[in-house]
């Protein structure tokens, strides 16, 4: 039988040997993440879809009609609380007033102090919020002309604010020129 070599003690490495491996090793890492960054930046940028900016008012109008088709068969509850939402949405994204989170009082107070508020709203707001409150608050029920009653008045007050603040805007940029 052969004899098997003795076993030798450990090998030790010394200090600067340590440090030129572990330089090595960062020299080697910071080549890689240079390559890397260089090639992340010369390759071609990836098209996604292409996102169409939509108004508020198409937003809005979408909104009702898809409201009016499966709005009769909601609960009255919902139903208002998504129509006056619309009308909300739409507002706050053209009027810059925060519809959305204020109460149907602060919203009114809201419309009232500022001076450039579409007749519109002055005329059909306020009925529409009380309406709209009294089925969220007071539980009463809504007919179907009344569902029909505020899907027009949002329509009404969508399109007609949209007309008047369109007229607004191209007066004021005639008065520029």
């Amino acid at each position: 039988m052969e004899a098997f070599a003795d076993i030798e003690g450990p090998v030790r490495i010394g200090l600067m040997e340590l440090l030129g491996w572990i330089g090595l090793g960062i020299l080697l890492a910071a080549v890689v993440i240079f390559l890397l960054s260089y090639w992340l930046k010369k390759r071609p940028k990836q098209q996604g879809p292409v996102v169409v900016q939509r108004s508020p008012l198409e937003i809005a109008l979408e909104r009702l009609e898809e409201l009016e088709i499966r709005g009769m068969q909601m609960e009255p509850d919902p139903f208002v609380v998504e129509v006056s939402d619309i009308v909300r949405f739409y507002l706050e994204n053209s009027l810059r007033i925060p519809a959305l989170e204020q109460t149907s009082e602060e919203f009114l107070q809201a419309l009232n102090e500022r001076k450039d508020v579409p007749a519109v709203l002055e005329q059909y707001m306020p009925q529409f919020l009380e309406q709209c409150d009294r089925v969220k608050f007071a539980r009463q029920l809504l007919a179907h002309s009344q569902r029909e009653g505020l899907l027009a008045t949002a329509g009404s007050v969508v399109r007609e604010t949209d007309a008047d603040l369109s007229s607004q805007t191209q007066l004021e940029q005639e008065v520029k020129r």
